[in-house]
């Protein structure tokens, strides 16, 4: 079984240089994604059982990069995860994570590699942060949120900087800007994020955020007296939100030109005239899909304050984007526009990657056990799919994209109509983030919501193109109550990052009992969400 590696911490690091996103990568090695089989569909391997410890796929080797309760500023306390304080929340690596981006800033003079990566810290549940189950809203508002993490290359493997210049923390506590059309009616100004379940890097050096469904946060913050019983506050969270990773002291903005809605996903691109687009997922169990294009391609800050949005429809061969009202309440209550504007239902649709050349893009669904009527690209049932678009000519403002189901999710053993490529060494259930490699292989990362009777969620790869397109093995199996959050690749160090999410919160767990304590396994530390380095070897 692999173990933790002992995480290294180093000096503070100051970096002042303006951001590039990582780009133009190498190819990646893909040795899990070798078929070893002629069989389209495969039974059920043993190695896919939920365990107490973590599984790596083949021609892969594991390590810890951060935990829950690592230290992100060298003035932040110890952890004592059996009496959580704000500050150490406020310091401290948090409970959950999902990644949103990884971003290199412009390289140094001592010539060490850098990265900065970002992640979102969509739940903090009291059941298992909290001994005896008793909530604390001021900590539990401080663990969610998203978190800014400095990375160096040190000793042939990547290790977190404490205090780096970029290291910070956004939360409840967090000081917001408001633009765009909707900005003049909710107000300019808005303290915190709230329920951000993913992100995406952005072509113009930024990130994206995706708030999701704030309504649970503001009642369970409501006692605290900052604002958040106010009913009209609910108002100035569900938007899209977006910061420089790499200036700590930049606000964050919610683009109220791209609709409010709880969202699953989001993911950002560019015309080849180099204005911005957006693609983000409704985070429901029948959710649409939307997309947003902005009208210019300033370089102030505010090219995502005007353009069109747009809802995919189900039309012909894929779907077509039919334009919303650019009107202020359309945008306020952009679920009702798009379900006016005819918008597809998907099956609970969630993370989306496009392909490096610019043609293809994939859209994660999760799963509806209760559609009741099946279509060409919902196939219905529980345990989810992936939706392959293609754009025609690269264009990402086509008014038509064609669409097949490319993955049936499910056990090819009992579940039927299960779809796999020829060679697949895995199977899969509840699809949730996908992240392209650098050698254009498809990841998929899955979350049960902690039901792991079938199957330990994980890491999973996916062939796109050649003979063995559709083939599916995994790279990484997380323990028992796990899901994955996730992945982003580095590939001059053959590195690809994932996160390991909530282990050991099956429905029953609790934080004095858990159903595991990894990565330590050990009796006195609670399990710890990780951030993780699988290596290519």
């Amino acid at each position: 079984m692999a173990h933790p590696a002992a995480l290294v911490v180093v000096s503070r690091l100051v970096v002042y240089r303006r951001p590039l996103l990582l780009g133009g990568l190498a190819a990646f090695s893909a040795t899990a994604v070798r078929a070893q089989s002629a069989l389209a569909n495969v039974p059920v391997p043993n190695f896919q059982a939920a365990a107490l410890d973590d599984k790596t796929g083949p021609g892969f080797s594991r390590i810890v990069i951060a935990r829950w309760g690592d230290l992100l500023q060298p003035d932040a306390p110890p952890f004592n995860p059996a009496a959580l304080t704000t500050d150490q929340a406020n310091g401290q690596f948090p409970y959950d994570a999902v990644i949103v981006a990884l971003v290199a800033p412009p390289p140094a003079q001592d010539g060490v590699p850098r990265l900065v990566l970002v992640t979102a810290n969509p739940t903090a549940p009291a059941r298992m942060l909290f001994n005896g189950g008793v909530d604390n809203p001021a900590v539990a508002g401080r663990e969610q949120g998203v978190t800014v993490v400095n990375l160096q290359y040190l000793s042939g493997r990547w290790v977190t900087v404490v205090g780096g210049y970029q290291t910070r923390r956004l939360s409840d506590g967090s000081l917001c800007q408001l633009s765009g059309p909707a900005a003049a009616q909710i107000g300019a100004t808005v303290q915190g994020v709230l329920a951000v379940n993913g992100g995406s890097a952005t072509p113009w050096g930024n990130v994206l955020l995706a708030e999701g469904d704030a309504g649970p946060w503001l009642t369970r913050l409501a006692g605290l007296g900052l604002g958040y019983d106010d009913p009209a506050y609910a108002a100035r969270y569900g938007w899209v939100v977006e910061f420089d990773p790499l200036d700590p002291l930049s606000l964050p903005v919610k683009r109220t030109a791209l609709g409010r809605i709880a969202r699953a996903g989001v993911l950002a691109a560019a015309t080849k005239d180099g204005r911005p687009v957006v693609f983000f997922t409704q985070d429901a169990a029948a959710g649409m899909m939307f997309r947003f294009v902005a009208a210019t391609n300033t370089t102030d800050g505010t090219a995502l304050d005007s353009g069109t949005l747009s809802v995919a429809v189900l039309g012909g061969d894929g779907i077509d984007w039919v334009d919303i009202p650019g009107d202020v309440p359309s945008l306020a209550g952009l679920a009702n526009a798009g379900i006016n504007a005819g918008g597809e239902s998907f099956d609970a649709p969630a993370g989306l990657a496009m392909s490096a050349d610019g043609i293809t893009l994939y859209l994660a669904c999760a799963g509806n056990a209760a559609r009741s009527v099946a279509d060409t690209l919902n196939p219905g049932g529980e345990a989810g799919h992936i939706v392959q678009f293609t754009l025609p000519g690269a264009d990402i403002t086509a008014r038509h994209f064609p669409a097949h189901i490319a993955l049936i999710a499910g056990n090819p053993a009992s579940d039927e109509g299960t779809q796999y490529g020829p060679g697949s060494q895995a199977w899969l259930r509840k699809p949730r983030t996908l992240a392209v490699d650098p050698a254009g292989n498809l990841w998929i990362g899955t979350d049960q919501r902690g039901d792991t009777a079938q199957t330990a969620d994980g890491l999973f790869m996916m062939q796109t193109t050649g003979p063995a397109q559709g083939a599916v093995a995994y790279a990484y199996l997380a323990p028992i109550g796990a899901a994955a959050g996730g992945a982003a690749f580095d590939a001059s160090s053959k590195t690809a990052f994932g996160a390991v999410r909530h282990p050991g919160a099956t429905p029953g767990a609790s934080f004095a009992n858990p159903a595991t304590r990894w990565p330590t396994l050990q009796p006195a530390m609670p399990p710890q969400t990780t951030i993780i380095g699988l290596v290519t070897q």
